[in-house]
C-alpha cells in the first residue's frame, strides 16, 4: 500500500512538472535541497486551495530506511527555525526500504506566504533537505 502512495505522489509531481514552476496558476514544484551533505532530496508540490489555504506534497528520497522524519513549512527561505506551532507540521513519515518517504497535508496559510518547506530528522529535527518557494 505504501509503495501505491508513494507512486500516486510521484505521477501527481509528474503532472505538476508539466505547469511553469512558479507560475500564477495556482501550483509551485520546488526542488528539495540536500543540507549538511545528507543526501535527502525530492519535490514539493503546492496547490493553493479554492477557498484559502494550501495543500502541501513532500516527496522525499535519500532518507535512511526505518527512520523518522517531518516536513515543516516556514515564513523565511532559510528553513530556518521559527517559533512555530503543531499547525506547522505538514506531516510526520518513516522512510522506506528504498529510501522514500511522503507527507502531504493542508495548511491555512495561502501559497504566497510559504517561503520554505523541509525534511527534519524526527529525533531531533536537525534539517536534512530545504526547498525554497516563492523566492
Amino acid at each position: 500500500m505504501r509503495k501505491f502512495l508513494f507512486s500516486i505522489a510521484v505521477l501527481a509531481g509528474v503532472t505538476f512538472v508539466a505547469d511553469p514552476s512558479h507560475g500564477g496558476n495556482g501550483h509551485v514544484v520546488t526542488t528539495l535541497e540536500s543540507v549538511g551533505g545528507s543526501g535527502v532530496g525530492g519535490r514539493v508540490i503546492l496547490t493553493a486551495l479554492p477557498h484559502g489555504g494550501t495543500l502541501i506534497n513532500v516527496v522525499a528520497t535519500g532518507l535512511d530506511p526505518g527512520t523518522e522524519y517531518l516536513s515543516l513549512y516556514y515564513d523565511n527561505g532559510t528553513c530556518e527555525l521559527e517559533p512555530y506551532s503543531q499547525d506547522d507540521i505538514i506531516g510526520r513519515y518513516t522512510a522506506d526500504t528504498d529510501g522514500h518517504g511522503h507527507a502531504q497535508g493542508k495548511v491555512d496559510d495561502d501559497l504566497d506566504e510559504i517561503h520554505s518547506v523541509s525534511v527534519r530528522l524526527g529525533s531531533d529535527f536537525s534539517l536534512k533537505a530545504c526547498a525554497a518557494v516563492n523566492e
